[in-house]
């Protein structure tokens, strides 16, 4: 199977340049086009806040936007092989954004890094790399921590 379109969803963690590393040979070994996504959850701008507090609350998420953006540009940097990064601002769920995307951007495999939480940790935080496998359109390739070897 050959790949042209590959999507690597970054989530600025201390697995993301081992997640990058990976995208970044499979699409070398495609000769595959490759995008970094970083999904920024809008949710937390849907916070029922008194007035007073609404300021500072927007003044945040613009950092934590802008912040973002900087990181995700620093990873792109950080590889040797063309590439676009997309920020994309959406509600309702991580793993399922990572998905639509890929749907509607046609890419045909997703990289995306995984952390063993164990089984209490799934159940309570759920995973994001769990729904991605299981709704993703397209292959998923999981990279797993080296700890949870």
């Amino acid at each position: 199977m050959s790949y042209q379109k590959i999507l690597v969803a970054v989530d600025f963690s201390a697995m993301a340049n081992l997640v990058l590393a990976h995208a970044e040979e499979e699409a070398r070994l495609h000769h595959a086009e490759l995008t970094l996504l970083h999904v920024f959850d809008t949710q937390i701008m849907d916070l029922q806040l008194p007035e007073e507090l609404l300021p500072s609350s927007l003044e945040m998420v613009q950092r934590l936007r802008t912040l973002a953006q900087e990181r995700l540009e620093s990873l792109q940097k950080s590889i040797a092989i063309p590439s676009q990064s997309v920020l994309l601002e959406k509600a309702g769920g991580i793993g399922r954004s990572i998905c639509e995307h890929a749907t509607e951007q046609e890419h045909d495999l997703i990289v995306i890094g995984s952390q063993e939480q164990g089984a209490i940790g799934r159940l309570l935080l759920g995973s994001v790399a769990s729904t991605v496998v299981h709704h993703a359109h397209c292959p998923v390739l999981v990279v797993k921590s080296p700890q949870a070897n």
